[in-house]
């Protein structure tokens, strides 16, 4: 496995997890009412769904490798907008384009990954992406609510486009292809309907939704929440690097076991109730050290589902169509960004904090997993 990939994935999740303690503020001070700022947030993630599915069948088509590099170059374009954006209207424009840039990456880096990984090592493979993640969730609101109170909103962008363009050497240096000509010239054997249909995907599909309700929802959320209890956007950088680290140990160390131990429909399943109740949770506790103690709980609740939901996409697609699967995959993700940060602002204007209600859907969203687990006739063991 190369490992310069790994370093790649932290560079393409540290764009996301950056602007969380950020992106709210940003807005407001551009002058964006509440239900405003929300729409802000969510409309990254809406575009985000666009750039999954085109980037997904781009790499099963032209290549991983080609795909992250056109990704990469878009992203420091639209990064460096961010530092002269005079208003709420062009940073709604800036906000489409980044979503769509951002959701080229992402299909291309997994796919790459599942690729060069033995189908027996899907799982351990993706754990480790987990800690690529997991690092750019510690590094990423740390560094956004420290070079905004430092510097500037305008000055977490610049620092952003500088790594991308680091990211871009990288992959010029240390990838290679992953595809076969032939690949690529098969691509067109599966189509969208055959993969976003195919029952052994769909659990994966409606778990990634869900995480992100509740990752939307932090996004948009927790700025209120620390605000409310008298503390700087600084503090929220540092609770939401908590879960990172969290999720770090649980991918990094022994404990990584439990993804090759244990079906992943059943780490998803107690991912998503891990995740709900502490989103009920943070909606109720009145201090700092109460909201850092529900991150470590959210962090156990995250580390149980994302590598798990990855190894369901690698085991049960071949090379040629895993771009497609993987835009599909993500795509979801997206999507549960939209509607979580969607929903946060309107239930953040009548309720001040979104996370009650965030977590009751969560719950519910849980049942439906299990439903269509229960319908797919998905193998236990996988």
């Amino acid at each position: 496995m190369n490992k310069f990939l790994y370093l790649i994935i932290v560079i393409c999740f540290l764009d996301l997890f950056v602007q969380l303690p950020i992106i709210t503020p940003f807005a407001l001070s551009l002058g964006a009412d509440t239900y405003t700022a929300g729409i802000i947030v969510a409309i990254y993630s809406l575009f985000n769904i666009i750039g999954n599915v085109l980037g997904g069948f781009l790499s099963d088509k032209v290549g991983r490798r080609n795909m992250l590099l056109v990704g990469m170059g878009t992203q420091i374009i639209i990064l460096l907008a961010y530092t002269v954006v005079p208003s709420v209207g062009l940073l709604i424009l800036i906000r489409v384009i980044h979503g769509f840039s951002s959701g080229l990456l992402t299909p291309a880096a997994f796919s790459l990954v599942a690729d060069i990984s033995k189908k027996s090592a899907i799982g351990r493979s993706m754990a480790l992406t987990g800690v690529s993640i997991g690092v750019a969730a510690v590094i990423g609101p740390a560094l956004g609510g420290i070079i905004s109170s430092q510097a500037s909103y305008q000055a977490v962008y610049l620092v952003m486009a500088i790594i991308f363009v680091f990211g871009i050497i990288l992959i010029l240096a240390t990838v290679k292809e992953s595809t076969t000509e032939r690949g690529r010239e098969n691509h067109y054997q599966t189509n969208f309907g055959q993969i976003i249909t195919r029952p052994s995907l769909i659990v994966a599909y409606i778990s990634a939704f869900t995480l992100m309700v509740s990752n939307g929802s932090l996004a948009f959320g927790l700025p209120l929440k620390v605000s409310g209890v008298g503390l700087s956007e600084q503090s929220t950088g540092a609770m939401l690097s908590v879960f990172g680290i969290v999720a770090i140990l649980i991918f990094a160390t022994p404990i990584n076991r439990i993804y090759t131990k244990y079906s992943p429909i059943l780490l998803v399943s107690t991912g998503i109730f891990i995740v709900g109740v502490a989103m009920i949770l943070l909606h109720m506790v009145p201090t700092a050290a109460l909201i850092y103690i529900i991150m470590v709980i959210y962090g156990v609740g995250f580390s149980f589902i994302f590598p798990s939901m990855n190894k369901i996409i690698g085991q049960n697609t071949e090379m040629y169509e895993r771009g497609k699967a993987n835009g599909i995959f993500y795509s979801f993700f997206s999507l549960g960004s939209v509607a979580g940060s969607y929903l946060s602002g309107i239930f953040a204007t009548y309720f001040e904090t979104p996370f009650l209600f965030i977590g009751i859907i969560l719950l519910v969203l849980l049942i439906s997993v299990q439903l269509v687990h229960k319908r797919s006739g998905f193998t236990p063991g996988l």
